[in-house]
């Protein structure tokens, strides 16, 4: 049996996150304090458009085919870098 994988990119998403303050209150000196969280997620690229990107991180293949799972939909405007690795 061909993997089915292979015409998937295995790749490392660098992606901004929202980040929140933790207190209930915050002095106007510490607002410029907080800035969106820099992560990082790997997997394959099940589907890019311009506005979306899915990515699954893991995966099973048998006879009835391929079955995913960690999916996630990431906004294109969040994502900073997208490297592709080998597999």
């Amino acid at each position: 049996m061909i993997s089915m994988i292979s015409k998937y990119n295995h790749v490392k998403i660098t992606w901004y996150d929202i980040c929140t303050s933790d207190a209930a209150w915050t002095d106007e000196d510490d607002i410029l304090k907080h800035d969106v969280a820099t992560c990082t997620d790997t997997g394959y690229i099940y589907k890019k458009t311009k506005s979306k990107l899915w990515l699954f991180t893991s995966y099973s293949e048998d006879e009835d085919g391929l079955s995913v799972g960690g999916v996630t939909c990431f906004p294109m405007g969040c994502i900073k870098k997208i490297q592709i690795l080998k597999n």
